[in-house]
């Protein structure tokens, strides 16, 4: 067995072995039946420390269809039977249906010394009248008419000897009834202290499951995926639930559609963490999750809105079936998670363990609350299956923020990969401009001296005793005004490295006017072969950050050599557009186009499409080297003998 599969059923172990203690642990100091009064058929003794609260469970005496005052037991009235307080039985196990009336009496005795005490009576289903010591204490709701209305109360009295206390009950409304919590005894400040004690917790329970399901909403809202939307509606369905003590003590009275929504996001918080649960286990993709699992969770959530609201109230007997439906079901969902837990061991992934911690515990108290039949019913905090639900919504919450710093590890160690690679990249242009410094110089070293040699001999004709008619003393001056603008050109190439820009800086370059420029200097020579050539610009100013005389010979080799593969006849057209932030020059010819073997070769060093391989292949290799240092691009579109276009795209400025 490996290491991390024995460390994660060690971890399984450890919190199934917390599951267990938190059960004992609330059966002995946090329950309802473990802290009752002790006494006989009718009779509950106080204890002798009255500032802990007890509870009245047993030795109720219970009559059936009859709402009784204290006048009825006056005149003789004697119990046929009795029964307890609590989940089990209602008035369903009785009469056969949770509608119709019941009286609940029991005497509290007190051998000591008078007390002041109070009755602690939580939601009397659905609506109840309290007698104490023969008197009317108060009402919840209203029970003669009947009005529903379910409201915890608290009902002050004087413990001298022995005090009757009398509880009659009304339902018509919903599909629990009767005296369906047990009512506790204490002291005024005991039983204010108990139910501060309850509400802090549902609180604290609550309103962090709600900050939780508002913060993965938000993240699910910016786009970080359905884990995290999953995670929400889970937070969302647990807080809603959780809610309920908030609202019994405002006494709301809209009780049918109130419990349907507790029982329906009770069940969602089932659906979403088989969903959670399948995700992060793997088994969201198999067969038996897919077409079981889910569709059964779903049914269950419909099935909490149609058994309260549509079923019950029309056929109350079957109360019992709806009950049994839901133990079942609380029963194998429980078994499922636990069983998805299981499959976690085999996750190498360090978010298993956070998955068997969150699923394998909430999945081990929800059927633990199936198989004890709501026994375990707390005094001051939550039930088994809520205290797991928080566990569930605490686990998936340390899940999601472990997944989000293994994310941030990820990213950091892509940042690093990426700035390696930037570096290499960096690296690889400054050898390629390293090249082009080199070529220019070599290239300006050797064309020098050749041109020198065309001046001299210009000079020397000129200053011969040989007499020139007026056209050729004409074209030796154009000669070498040619030959001196080259001359400042290579002045300009070995001036100005990619280091000597970067320092003195781009300049703000307005492309209209430049190429309007450009055309009119080139336009005699580009026409002396017999082609068209044409101008196109767009309407506005468009800058870029560039050096005029860095951008003339780019377009000069562009131009030049559409011109060398265009026939007489053609047609060359320079135009200048604007494109998704950049500035588009595009050189356009009717030429003989490219050959597409020859296509991906034609911006490297040394290549030429001449057929007597003259020319040493340097222009187009020059434009794209010019169009990488200026953040731009180059490329081009041919077709065999219907001409080529070259696009030269430079950033705006």
């Amino acid at each position: 067995m490996r290491k991390e599969t024995r460390h994660s059923l060690l971890i399984l172990a450890a919190f199934l072995l917390m599951g267990v203690l938190a059960v004992w642990g609330q059966y002995r100091w946090d329950n309802k039946y473990t802290a009752a009064l002790s006494g006989d058929w009718g009779v509950s003794v106080l204890q002798t420390d009255p500032e802990k609260p007890a509870w009245l469970v047993d030795g109720w005496e219970f009559y059936p269809g009859e709402l009784l005052s204290p006048e009825d037991f006056r005149a003789g009235r004697s119990a046929e039977q009795y029964t307890y307080a609590g989940q089990y039985p209602n008035l369903s196990a009785q009469l056969g249906s949770p509608y119709g009336e019941a009286t609940y009496r029991i005497v509290l005795e007190n051998p000591g010394e008078p007390l002041e005490l109070s009755l602690y009576l939580p939601e009397l289903l659905c609506a109840g009248r309290v007698y104490i010591g023969g008197e009317l204490a108060g009402e919840q709701g209203g029970v003669e008419p009947y009005e529903p209305r379910v409201v915890d109360g608290v009902y002050s009295f004087r413990a001298e000897g022995s005090t009757e206390i009398i509880i009659q009950c009304a339902n018509y409304t919903h599909y629990y009834s009767g005296m369906y919590y047990p009512p506790a005894v204490g002291t005024p400040g005991s039983i204010a202290r108990l139910i501060s004690a309850r509400l802090t917790v549902y609180g604290l329970l609550c309103f962090a499951s709600l900050a939780a399901a508002l913060s993965n909403l938000a993240l699910w809202v910016l786009g970080r995926g359905r884990l995290t939307r999953l995670l929400g509606l889970l937070c969302t369905a647990y807080a809603l639930r959780m809610a309920y003590p908030f609202l019994r003590a405002l006494g709301v009275p809209a009780i049918r559609p109130l419990y349907a929504v507790e029982d329906l996001c009770a069940a969602a918080v089932l659906l979403c963490a088989i969903l959670l649960a399948g995700e992060l286990s793997g088994a969201a993709q198999l067969g038996y999750h897919r077409r079981a699992a889910v569709p059964a969770a779903a049914a269950m959530c419909a099935a909490c809105v149609v058994f309260p609201v549509f079923i019950i109230p029309y056929a109350p007997r079957l109360i019992n079936s709806y009950g049994l439906l839901l133990t079942i079901w609380k029963l194998l969902a429980g078994i499922y998670l636990i069983l998805l837990s299981a499959r976690a061991l085999r996750m190498r992934s360090p978010l298993g363990r956070y998955l068997l911690c969150a699923s394998g515990l909430y999945g081990f108290l929800v059927a633990a609350s199936a198989l004890t039949a709501n026994y375990l019913e707390p005094a001051r905090g939550a039930w088994p299956e809520e205290l797991g639900g928080f566990a569930l919504v605490a686990g998936f919450a340390a899940l999601m923020v472990r997944r989000g710093m293994l994310l941030i590890s990820e990213n950091r160690r892509l940042n690093a990969n990426l700035s390696k690679e930037v570096e290499r990249k960096t690296r690889a242009l400054e050898t390629l401009l390293d090249e082009r410094r080199e070529l220019l110089a070599t290239l300006v070293h050797d064309l020098k001296n050749p041109l020198a040699a065309v001046r001299s001999y210009a000079d020397l004709v000129r200053g011969s005793s040989i007499e020139l008619d007026e056209e050729t003393a004409a074209c030796l001056d154009a000669l070498s005004e040619r030959v001196g603008a080259v001359e400042d050109r290579f002045g300009l190439l070995q001036g100005f490295s990619r280091a000597e820009r970067a320092a003195a800086g781009a300049e703000r370059l307005e492309l209209s006017a430049f190429l309007r420029g450009f055309y009119e200097s080139n336009r005699p020579d580009m026409e002396l072969s017999g082609q068209r050539f044409c101008l196109e610009l767009s309407r506005g100013e468009l800058y870029v950050a560039a050096e005029e005389q860095g951008l003339r010979a780019p377009l000069e080799n562009l131009c030049y050599n559409a011109l060398s593969f265009t026939p007489p006849g053609g047609r060359i057209t320079l135009s200048l557009r604007c494109e998704d932030g950049y500035a588009v020059i595009a050189v356009s010819d009717t030429g003989s186009g490219i050959a597409p073997e020859d296509m991906p070769h034609i911006f490297e060093r040394g290549f030429t499409r001449r057929a007597d391989n003259s020319g040493e292949g340097l222009g187009l290799y020059i434009v794209r080297t010019f169009a990488l240092e200026q953040g731009g691009s180059v490329d081009a579109e041919s077709e065999q003998g219907r001409g080529s276009v070259f696009t030269l795209r430079l950033p705006r400025a």
